[in-house]
């Protein structure tokens, strides 16, 4: 860890999203500030809606996804996905720091909301929040001397994070869209073999009733015919 190098790291998030886990529904953004007016977010906006929409329970609760030139992180708490977007030479450490702390005050604010929200962006007066904590970190660079012990023990335990590839990351949910569908094609196939299983046993249920009866109308007139 070089402390020498924080001066310029510390560039705070492009921008923050957050959505619910369970079904990518985006609860809430941050307002673009004017320094950043001059960048064209909207296709990494839109990236990030993908990401959400391929997020499930095995998805790791914490992860950076490489999206060139830049690189998202993103944490999952209490069923909400808190993502930035950041600079590639942006301090991991730094960024779940400020997720979490994203996190804890719109949990406070709105966490028993979550499940309620029925339409996109249902907590976007969060926004003004979220450039307020995003404030904080930037002025607390110049405070940063007395913390980067700190900040270095925390960079030490995010070795495990998950790093992946925006690729790797959209076609593995992709395969499992496809996967999707292929089962349930096999289900509505299976449900059709049994319909058409069905049938044919009737048919056959039927074919063999009118055998029955055919050879007991052929046996009553050899009888009558016989002893008559």
């Amino acid at each position: 860890f070089n402390p020498g190098c924080l001066t310029k790291v510390l560039t705070m998030a492009l921008l923050t999203l957050i959505a619910r886990a369970s079904d990518g529904v985006p609860l809430s953004a941050s307002i673009q500030d004017d320094e950043q007016s001059d960048k064209d977010l909207n296709d990494y906006q839109h990236r990030a809606k993908k990401i959400f929409r391929k997020l499930s329970p095995q998805s790791p609760p914490r992860c950076s996804i490489e999206s060139p030139p830049l690189v998202f992180h993103y944490i999952i708490e209490g069923g909400v996905c808190y993502l930035g977007l950041c600079e590639p030479n942006y301090s991991p450490g730094l960024a779940f720091k400020y997720l979490e702390t994203v996190h804890q005050e719109f949990s406070e604010q709105h966490g028993q909301e979550i499940y309620k929200a029925m339409r996109p962006y249902h907590f976007i007066e969060f926004g003004t929040e979220i450039n307020r904590i995003k404030r904080n970190f930037q002025d607390g660079q110049s405070r940063r001397g007395s913390q980067l012990r700190d900040i270095s023990d925390q960079l030490q335990g995010v070795q495990h994070i998950m790093f992946e590839n925006i690729d790797a990351v959209l076609q593995r949910g992709e395969l499992i869209e496809n996967l999707s569908k292929r089962a349930s094609i096999l289900v509505d196939s299976s449900k059709m073999f049994r319909k058409e299983a069905r049938f044919l046993n009737l048919r056959t249920s039927v074919a063999a009733k009118i055998a029955i009866l055919v050879f007991v109308l052929i046996f009553i007139v050899f009888l009558r015919f016989w002893f008559f």
